[in-house]
């Protein structure tokens, strides 16, 4: 019995240590295969680190650029608007320099002449503009006694001859102009020349036909040119 046993001990014992030795073997495998996944992962979180760090410095450097570029788009534009607004200062300048020797009432007198005169005639030879600045209260008709008389002080303009036509108005102060169209260049013609009816005929010259106008800048080079031509009446 005894020699039957011992040997079942000894098959035994070999079978647990066997059993020892595959399970020593597997858990030194895992332990390898665990070392193994975190050198990996570690290794990925490295390269994901650089890559990361690539795409910052990239996005960094494209935003840079960027903005730069930005910055000069900017810079040009805004050269470009400030040479253009030295421009129209200098275009400015050289119109205003033009009418530095007139004065405000010569400028409008030229401004009126050349809208309702010289836009309508040809009077490139004309030598001089007449001005006669008319008091509020005087004789519409000055040759005549029951003259009807003027409610308000008027500026009459006029040319050497007939053929270069006058006109007559007030001004608003406002830019605009009231025209009295029924007032000749000269009293003394056969149409005027009814002095029993004077004073109906000049009452009627300012009441009807009377024509507000805005008159226009225009360039400050053809108004110096005609203003250079104003002679006053005495």
């Amino acid at each position: 019995m005894k020699k039957i046993i011992l040997p079942i001990l000894i098959v035994s014992l070999s079978v647990i240590l066997v059993s020892c030795n595959n399970n020593d073997s597997e858990h030194h495998n895992d332990n390898n295969s665990s070392d193994t996944n975190t050198s990996e992962n570690k290794d990925n979180e490295a390269s994901n680190e650089i890559d990361e760090k690539t795409n910052t410095s990239d996005s960094a450097d494209n935003s840079e650029s960027s903005n730069k570029q930005n910055k000069e788009k900017n810079d040009n534009k805004k050269q470009e608007k400030n040479n253009d607004s030295n421009k129209k200062q200098q275009s400015t300048d050289k119109n205003k320099s033009y009418l530095n020797n007139f004065n405000s009432k010569e400028i409008e007198y030229a401004r009126v002449w050349y809208q309702l005169i010289s836009t309508r005639n040809d009077l490139k030879g004309i030598k001089n503009v007449y001005v006669t600045e008319i008091p509020k209260g005087s004789k519409v008709n000055p040759q005549a006694k029951n003259s009807a008389i003027y409610k308000e002080k008027v500026v009459k303009l006029e040319a050497p001859m007939r053929a270069g036509g006058s006109v007559t108005y007030s001004s608003n102060g406002d830019g605009t102009i009231n025209v009295y169209n029924n007032i000749p260049y000269k009293w003394e013609n056969s149409q005027n020349s009814d002095y029993s009816q004077m004073n109906k005929i000049t009452k009627k010259a300012i009441e009807e036909n009377i024509e507000t106008v805005y008159i226009k800048p225009y360039d400050n080079k053809t108004v110096a040119k005609l203003a250079s031509k104003i002679r006053y009446n005495k």
